[in-house]
């Protein structure tokens, strides 16, 4: 989800055994055409709305695949290796991953990643842009966030993708994050302001700094930078108040 215009599975990753989910069916990247089809309104909506909106989330692919990846990713993997954690092999889950640009960005740096959308046209539009000689390190899941039991991971990374689950789910939802950061691992995503524009919109979670602070209690708080500012969406100018927060988990789990 983007900022603005400039800028399921129980167990473990390491594991390649194929795992199916309420919503939708984890597959490699070499076989995208398994992966769950999963609209909005779980296949509520009509023939001629999920044609349009299928249209509408293959623009929106388009328009932020032509982005570098996001700053707060690659501060997380500069701290990574500041700290001497970053090695290849390592394991992230890449939460709401979009056009997938910040995922293939993984890749190219030798970690091992889980991607889960809830679009199967962003799984598509990944499929596409996946050098081969990556693919052996990618797996997709299409599935609500909501509805997926993440497995543990190095890194879980959500890109402007938390604030879109629904209020009555985010607590849920960010326990189970919290339980997939292995000890030593991070955190790595945004979270909405209660200022910002979309506030209004029921479907979507916002929290104010006091809020953020007390989600992040039992963690390393390595960054917490607030933003809030006029800015360019895909769909025109907004008010953006968002929070970017790199976390760590203490070698002994809270």
């Amino acid at each position: 989800m983007p900022p603005r215009a400039r800028d399921r599975s129980k167990g473990d990753l390491a594991q390649s055994r194929p795992l199916a989910g309420k919503h939708g069916i984890l597959a490699s990247i070499l076989e995208p055409h398994l992966c769950g089809h999963i609209w909005p309104t779980s296949g509520m909506m009509s023939k001629r709305k999920a044609v349009n909106w299928h249209k509408q989330s293959l623009a929106y692919y388009r328009y932020t695949s032509n982005r570098p990846p996001r700053e707060l990713l690659l501060q997380t993997l500069l701290h990574l290796e500041w700290e001497k954690k970053s090695r290849r092999g390592l394991s992230a889950i890449d939460l709401g991953f979009g056009a997938g640009t910040d995922t293939l960005e993984l890749l190219k740096r030798g970690w091992r990643v889980l991607a889960i959308d809830r679009q199967q046209t962003a799984a598509e539009f990944l499929s596409n842009r996946v050098p081969p000689r990556y693919r052996a390190s990618l797996t997709m899941l299409v599935a609500p966030m909501e509805e997926v039991d993440l497995p543990q991971a190095d890194l879980v990374y959500a890109s402007y993708s938390l604030p879109f689950c629904p209020p009555d789910r985010f607590s849920e939802v960010w326990t189970k994050v919290r339980k997939a950061i292995r000890p030593g691992g991070h955190f790595a995503g945004q979270l909405f302001g209660n200022r910002d524009s979309w506030r209004r919109n029921r479907a979507m979670s916002f929290h104010t700094r006091a809020q953020v602070r007390g989600l992040t209690r039992g963690l390393k708080l390595e960054m917490l930078r607030e933003t809030d500012e006029e800015g360019m969406a895909f769909s025109g100018l907004k008010r953006w108040h968002f929070y970017d927060i790199i976390l760590e988990k203490p070698l002994r789990s809270v």
